[in-house]
């Protein structure tokens, strides 16, 4: 399926907690209702400012960064970037909303992607990742594979350019509401990609960390699993015929 691209919509940049809304992702087929909008916007702002609270504390104590999957990474695992998945989310009745991998075609999710950027600077006292990536135009991508059928998409692409200095934490919502799959429900895989898009730029990363929000209850004698990041696993989330 082929890539479709989110309208471009005004630049929202805060100063007091460093992140910028780049795009607001709208729909394809249709606006997203706004009563599903007012519930979403306050778990994706909580998120963002646990984000900012973790960035600001690895500020203070200049901790060695691990190393990751963004590209370039410098001497002592520091890296000027890199990206986050969570969700997915559905937003029904009345909080807590349940995050949701079963999905009914035709019903509204939601899938967060958050792009970071180093404000620490680097090794030796180098630029930080916020002076060096600032004013460059980027290209982000929730990358979709179909494991039922083993095909391509959907997939959402967001163009844009980073302020100067760039902010330090960017998220990207993704709004779908999956395609009827017929009688057998498909089973999908999600990524986000995110890289550089001027010429001899080396700068690419992708999302190594998710974080599953959903609550898995006890089973056959298994341990109940709370909300958890997990490393090296994708989102991933089924489709069903309701």
């Amino acid at each position: 399926m082929a890539t479709k691209t989110a309208d471009k919509a005004a630049t929202q940049t805060s100063e007091e907690v460093g992140y910028q809304e780049d795009v607001v992702v709208k729909a394809p087929e249709a606006e997203v209702p706004e009563e599903i909008l007012a519930k979403a916007e306050p778990v994706v702002d909580n998120y963002l400012a646990f984000l900012m609270e973790r960035t600001e504390a690895y500020k203070f104590r200049m901790a060695e960064a691990e190393p990751e999957a963004g590209e370039p990474t410098l001497q002592g695992g520091y890296q000027y970037w890199n990206c986050l998945t969570r969700g997915p989310y559905q937003f029904f009745w009345d909080p807590p909303y349940r995050p949701s991998k079963i999905i009914a075609a035709g019903e509204w999710a939601l899938m967060v992607g958050v792009v970071w950027i180093n404000p620490a600077n680097g090794p030796g006292g180098s630029l930080p990742g916020t002076t060096v990536l600032g004013d460059r135009s980027y290209r982000v991508r929730f990358e979709t594979i179909n494991l039922s059928d083993v095909s391509n998409g959907p997939d959402r692409l967001f163009r844009g350019r980073f302020a100067s200095p760039a902010p330090v934490v960017i998220p990207f919502r993704w709004w779908f509401r999956p395609r009827d799959p017929g009688p057998d429900p498909n089973l999908y895989e999600v990524n986000l990609t995110a890289d550089i898009t001027q010429l001899g730029q080396p700068f690419a990363a992708f999302s190594t960390w998710h974080f599953d929000p959903d609550r898995e209850p006890p089973f056959l004698g298994l341990p109940p699993v709370g909300p958890h990041w997990q490393h090296e696993t994708p989102a991933r989330f089924l489709v069903y015929r309701r």
